[in-house]
């Protein structure tokens, strides 16, 4: 089954992905892993309470937020542990891929990109490359 997902996301892909599409906020759906390459699916999300969520943003910036879900302090428990990864992406609709340059870490980090649905999008990346999921 796992394979099957896996050969549609890399040769199924009919519709090409605009930079339009990418503005919104994103939540790591699942993992696929195969071989030496990675599938990040991420599905389109309205709230956020433990997890990752990645979004895109009309000018050309881009947010990474991790909630730990962990509490802070004994009485005052109320909190969710936040960090948070900013900079700039910039989309190639040609290669379907973005670029994402952040403005509080070192690397540049490169994504294959693949059309699943109007609500998800696959990130194809190798094993050795840089990810913040």
């Amino acid at each position: 089954m796992l394979i099957l997902f896996f050969a549609q996301l890399c040769f199924g892909q009919e519709k090409e992905i605009s930079k339009s599409f990418l503005i919104d906020r994103w939540k790591v759906d699942k993992t696929i892993k195969e071989g030496d390459t990675e599938i990040t699916v991420y599905r389109r999300s309205r709230t956020l309470k433990i997890g990752n969520e990645l979004r895109f943003l009309s000018t050309g910036e881009y947010r990474i937020t991790f909630n730990s879900g962990r509490r802070i302090g004994r009485r005052c428990g109320n909190e969710i542990r936040t960090e948070v990864v900013n900079g700039y992406y910039r989309f190639n609709s040609q290669e379907q891929s973005v670029t994402l340059k952040s403005y509080n870490t070192d690397p540049i980090v490169n994504w294959g990109l693949v059309w699943i649905d109007e609500n998800s999008f696959g990130v194809k990346k190798a094993k050795d490359n840089i990810t913040y999921n």
